[in-house]
């Protein structure tokens, strides 16, 4: 039987280290608890959120006034068949990325380093270094908020597109996918991958708390470049600070509000707008309330 919890702190359970309190929250353990803390959701006519290990999303100060199923506990496991891949949408998508090098799979090399959960970058349709999930990608199970049914759907049914898809927003939950890879020369996927990782050490703050890459590349440009040509390094609002390292990644220095960070984005679109009359748009979720609305130009 599904357990729920009541005023949950967030924070911990977020990359970033920041978010008040959930109403409710939920670990499910089955495909049958999901649908469970779904309709929970609906008889308190809440709302409801889908949580994996919280790399890509800012909860505000105030928390979240709904339900909240975090998938990455229970949710996480991994089995092959030759170069076909089943996931459990909690696990980890650089453990993929990993146990696919290990075996001499080639397709998702590109992907090492990224946090969050395989459920989170299917949604996110998430990428790196001209890559990303859809190229890999077969399908997934989904339970569906508007009728609480499981479906299997195809990756081409998906609407897959730069740092989006047809589950973005929706609130559908990802269950599981499933991914095809192709048999490739081992040491070399290897040498990739450790390349890859070696690249975000050295240029991104992987020791800082944050939410990685903080706005979706622009046309025709890089968002750290633009906010680099900006002098906005090292600049902070409250404990939230501009990565000397990156400037798309914007880092907890201690304690930060979300307020701070949600200010300091702002602040940034603002600021590369006049300047080069590019709008940055975040590629962080935004959960809960927040007093401070994005710039529109």
């Amino acid at each position: 039987m599904l357990k729920i919890a009541e005023n949950v702190r967030l924070a911990e359970k977020t990359s970033y280290r920041i978010g008040g309190p959930a109403r409710y929250y939920a670990e499910p353990r089955s495909e049958g608890e999901v649908v469970e803390a779904y309709r929970f959701a609906a008889e308190k006519g809440v709302p409801l959120f889908v949580l994996g290990n919280g790399s890509n999303v800012l909860i505000s100060d105030a928390g979240f006034g709904g339900l909240v199923i975090n998938l990455s506990k229970y949710f996480s496991a991994l089995t092959w068949d030759n170069a076909t891949a089943f996931v459990l949408s909690g696990y980890p998508l650089d453990d993929l990325a990993a146990a696919a090098a290990e075996r001499g799979y080639a397709g998702i090399e590109c992907l090492s380093g990224i946090p969050g959960t395989v459920g989170g970058a299917v949604v996110m349709n998430a990428g790196a270094f001209d890559s990303d999930i859809s190229k890999t990608l077969r399908g997934v199970r989904v339970l569906r908020a508007s009728t609480h049914t499981i479906e299997t759907v195809p990756a081409k049914d998906l609407s897959l597109g730069y740092r989006t898809s047809a589950l973005k927003g929706g609130g559908d939950a990802v269950l599981s996918a499933t991914f095809d890879f192709v048999a490739g020369d081992a040491a070399q996927i290897k040498s990739v991958r450790d390349d890859i990782l070696a690249k975000r050490r050295s240029k991104q703050p992987v020791d800082s708390p944050s939410c990685g890459s903080v706005f979706k590349r622009p046309p025709n440009g890089f968002a750290g470049t633009l906010i680099e040509s900006c002098d906005l390094k090292g600049f902070g609002i409250g404990r939230a600070e501009i990565s000397e390292k990156h400037a798309n990644f914007i880092i907890n220095t201690g304690s930060a509000k979300a307020e701070d960070v949600r200010v300091l984005i702002r602040h940034v679109q603002k600021t590369v707008f006049e300047k080069h009359g590019v709008l940055l748009e975040p590629e962080v979720i935004f959960m809960g309330e927040f007093k401070e609305p994005l710039y529109k130009g």
